[in-house]
């Protein structure tokens, strides 16, 4: 794992999208695994760095798409740990929800995600555990969401980030709702307006340090 901030790691090893962890209170969450073809990977590297985070306790996923969530059943499995997700994502999953896009509803025909056991379904915004905030962003999928550790911003696929930790609309094709897409990209821009925020990790882009944080 590769140090971004106190407490908080990027995966090395996963398959997919770019994947986190944070410790802290006793806890330690891991922030979108990614593809299942990368869990030998992601559970050697995650055991690997127990000595720094101790144990993982959670498995907290922006949303729904394989890249970002497909493993996630088997490391619950491997783990022990509590899996959370939003709840119009977990919808989707089940079937109930039907994307409103026709790539996203073949995207989530040919890598299926499978929801563990005992899935905590989010809503509104809260902690996932001291420290840990979530909120929603929705618009790239309809549960989407965004965490926050101390700093450290997780914005998933909800934007892309440039290198001067601005934000951009995710590609086009991808989103499921434009218009509550556009809202969110402006309501992370905020956020890193509002100066709590030193470092954003995506879904894809590089990490990036803030506007206002830049030496």
């Amino acid at each position: 794992m590769r140090l971004i901030a106190q407490d908080c790691h990027q995966l090395e090893h996963q398959k997919g999208s770019h994947g986190f962890v944070v410790a802290g209170a006793g806890r330690a969450a891991v922030i979108d695994p990614g593809l299942a073809f990368g869990f030998d990977g992601v559970i050697a590297e995650l055991r690997a760095g127990e000595a720094t985070t101790g144990p993982i306790t959670d498995i907290v996923l922006t949303h729904y798409d394989a890249d970002h969530a497909q493993v996630a059943r088997r490391l619950q499995e491997a783990l022990g740990a509590t899996v959370w997700i939003g709840s119009a994502d977990a919808e989707v999953v089940r079937g109930r929800i039907r994307p409103k896009t026709r790539l996203r509803r073949a995207l989530r025909r040919i890598a299926r995600v499978r929801l563990p056991d005992g899935v905590r379904e989010l809503t509104g915004a809260g902690e996932i555990f001291p420290g840990l905030a979530y909120f929603p962003t929705p618009g790239h999928t309809p549960g989407h969401y965004a965490y926050q550790w101390r700093g450290v911003l997780f914005t998933g696929d909800a934007a892309r980030v440039s290198a001067d930790g601005t934000l951009r609309d995710f590609y086009a094709p991808l989103i499921d709702d434009r218009p509550v897409a556009a809202r969110t990209v402006r309501l992370l821009a905020d956020r890193i307006r509002a100066g709590s925020v030193e470092w954003v990790c995506s879904g894809h882009s590089p990490i990036a340090r803030t506007p206002a944080r830049t030496p």
